[in-house]
């Protein structure tokens, strides 16, 4: 019997929402509409799309022209942007290829990559993805700022202690037809691990969510929107008050698909401890303090257990 799916993920317009704010001013805005369905998406799904974001359209859609004609050259040029290291900087199979920037977005660390891709130049590419880069770094910062007031913090003051110091990668995604067939896994089930991903993806769609129930859903593609989702490393920071849901591609059958995600992850050595103000009665601390290098490791290393959906419940209790 077929598996129907259906396209039900909760699309958010920050437009409206003021972007400084005063601590003060905090508790009125719990109700305020953009926060209280931001806090419904990351607590029933981890996921979200987000509209009106205000990074131009512009920008967008050369941004997805260049990193496709990226994906189009020869292996031997491609391989100029890599260590070799499949867990890092960059990772190919027969179907699934992804390029990493440096840790540190910055101008720098774009040329870099932009130069080893391109020795000979090519300024429409560097300086498309210096832009996209910067401006998806600025977005991540006011959307991780959101999810901390959706969570009654004061956003400033924890983002400033807690997030500040995150690095960032930037990842070129490409998902060949070639070797797939109608309905297979182009990149399989998971949660990821970092805090923080912002996914724009092309319009061949692809990409599902499991439910709390375990249903698996379509995520339909939306123009020039992002696909937002909470990783483990925030399920674990918010006390598991939000979700980090288990994601997978699945071949569509008619192109190529390709995806831009920035990624945010705490410090190597940052211990993940949730604050004590999402600790009480009702809602007791859930997760062991754990050192972020420490949880990849084990995780990203463990051969014999592939059910990494599940595995920041190896670090429940207290």
């Amino acid at each position: 019997m077929a598996t129907k799916f259906k396209s039900i993920l909760p699309v958010i317009d920050i437009s409206s929402f003021p972007q400084d704010f005063d601590a003060q001013e905090l508790n009125q805005l719990q109700y305020h509409p953009v926060l209280a369905k931001l806090r419904k998406a990351c607590k029933e799904w981890g996921f979200f799309q987000l509209v009106n974001h205000g990074i131009p359209v512009d920008l967008l859609e050369t941004a997805e022209n260049v990193c496709r004609d990226v994906l189009s050259l020869p292996t031997e040029v491609k391989d100029r942007a890599s260590t070799g290291n499949a867990l890092g900087t960059y990772y190919r199979s027969p179907n699934f290829e992804r390029f990493r920037l440096p840790d540190s977005i910055n101008p720098a660390s774009v040329e870099q990559m932009c130069s080893k891709i391109y020795p000979e130049g090519n300024p429409i590419f560097c300086e498309t993805m210096e832009k996209y880069a910067l401006s998806v770094s600025n977005l991540e910062k006011n959307v991780t700022k959101l999810i901390l007031a959706s969570l009654g913090l004061d956003p400033n003051a924890f983002y400033n202690s807690c997030f500040e110091r995150c690095t960032s990668i930037l990842r070129i995604n490409g998902y060949s037809s070639e070797n797939l067939s109608i309905g297979e896994e182009a990149l399989g089930s998971h949660t990821d691990l970092n805090c923080l991903t912002i996914l724009y993806q092309d319009d061949v769609g692809g990409l599902q969510i499991r439910s709390q129930e375990g249903e698996w859903f379509n995520v339909k593609p939306l123009s020039h929107s992002f696909v937002i989702n909470v990783g483990d490393s925030i399920k674990a920071w918010s006390n598991g008050r939000y979700r980090s849901a288990e994601h997978r591609v699945v071949y569509k059958g008619w192109r190529d698909r390709m995806s831009i995600g920035f990624f945010t992850s705490f410090p190597e050595e940052e211990e993940i401890w949730a604050p004590v103000e999402l600790v009480d009665d009702g809602n007791p601390r859930r997760y062991k303090a754990f050192i972020y290098s420490h949880f990849k490791k084990e995780v990203l290393g463990d051969k014999e257990n592939k059910e990494k959906a599940t595995a920041l419940e190896r670090f429940a209790g207290v």
